[in-house]
């Protein structure tokens, strides 16, 4: 069994064209606080900075996953050990179509239908190398770590079922060895080809530890599929170090919940503000899950709920085109991760 927690972006506030700085030239950059756009790396001002409204160019996921005892026993994980920290990303220089479908707020967005973002990539899509790839911060323990996930080459589907040529992943069992929670990991690309060696300073933050509560982590459900379901989560107390607003798309972190198969692959996203402490989850995406599931080949009597706080920030692809600038979505995730019974 695979597990996807991962990836959301709010459209709470999509309108407001939330930015974070990116350079081409293979300097070192920082998020920005722009909501119009960010100068070169240069500081030339010459508007090189990317909006979530430019063609997508890849996407990093960089998560921090609490399991229930069912998955602990599905991912293998070591006895006593109830986290991993999982990493996946890949980068590209072109796609049909050149963005998929965001998510709509407030509602239960299935992504089999819609082919929505983050689960659909284009048809073609042109896969980039960026050389190693590397996040550097703390751990738990205040110790600097450096994870540096494995570059795939042979062509095949991630952790959440997308298709790359290229692409990079890695689980670490044990999160708190690995990741700080509240806390920033700077992004290291080696350079390849046309992509330089870049570095984005500081480019993921990922919020701290929040609870959920019903179902707890252990509820089994079961989800409905004739009756609504509100799931419900407590906000972590603080992020003492939360990024500036204007660096994170919606202005603050979300609280997403998603339906996952038993393969890993979400089937529905769910966003709200992580302050609403809550969602309703419509029978009619329960009834849907069940449908693709059994389409998908997985058990559609049973789902994975993720309950996440994320945190989305944007960077520019450093492709060195002018004509072609490209987003690299970024985000942190805090996750709680549960097998549950459908009905």
């Amino acid at each position: 069994m695979r597990l996807t927690s991962a990836t959301a972006f709010s459209a709470l506030l999509i309108a407001s064209l939330a930015t974070a700085c990116g350079d081409d030239g293979g300097t070192t950059t920082d998020a920005c606080a722009s909501h119009t756009g960010c100068g070169g790396g240069d500081g030339s001002g010459s508007g090189s900075g990317v909006s979530i409204n430019d063609p997508e160019g890849g996407n990093i996921i960089f998560e921090y996953i609490y399991f229930d005892t069912e998955l602990q026993a599905a991912f293998g994980l070591p006895t006593g050990v109830t986290t991993a920290n999982r990493v996946m990303a890949y980068f590209m220089n072109a796609q049909t179509p050149q963005s998929n479908p965001l998510p709509t707020p407030g509602t239960c967005v299935n992504l089999e239908s819609t082919k929505g973002w983050p689960l659909w990539v284009g048809t073609p899509h042109t896969d980039l190398d960026v050389g190693t790839l590397e996040f550097t911060g703390m751990n738990t323990a205040g110790m600097a770590v450096t994870i540096t996930p494995p570059k795939i080459t042979t062509p095949g589907k991630d952790a959440i079922g997308r298709p790359h040529d290229i692409y990079y992943q890695q689980v670490n069992p044990d999160a708190a060895k690995f990741v700080k929670p509240d806390s920033y990991y700077t992004v290291k690309m080696g350079g390849a080809g046309s992509i330089p060696a870049t570095t984005i300073e500081n480019g993921i933050y990922i919020a701290n530890t929040f609870t959920v509560t019903a179902p707890d982590v252990e509820g089994n459900g079961p989800l409905s599929s004739t009756a609504a379901n509100t799931v419900k989560w407590t906000p972590a107390a603080t992020n003492a170090n939360l990024p500036p607003k204007e660096t994170m798309v919606g202005e603050g972190i979300l609280g997403v919940t998603w339906l996952v198969d038993t393969f890993g692959s979400p089937t529905h996203i769910c966003v709200a503000p992580e302050s609403a402490g809550q969602f309703t989850i419509p029978a009619t995406a329960v009834a849907e899950y069940k449908q693709v599931a059994t389409a998908r080949g997985a058990v559609p009597s049973k789902v994975i709920l993720l309950r996440n706080a994320i945190v989305h920030r944007l960077a520019r692809l450093p492709n060195g085109e002018a004509a072609n600038k490209r987003r690299i979505d970024m985000l942190s995730v805090m996750c709680w991760a549960q097998l549950m019974d459908t009905n």
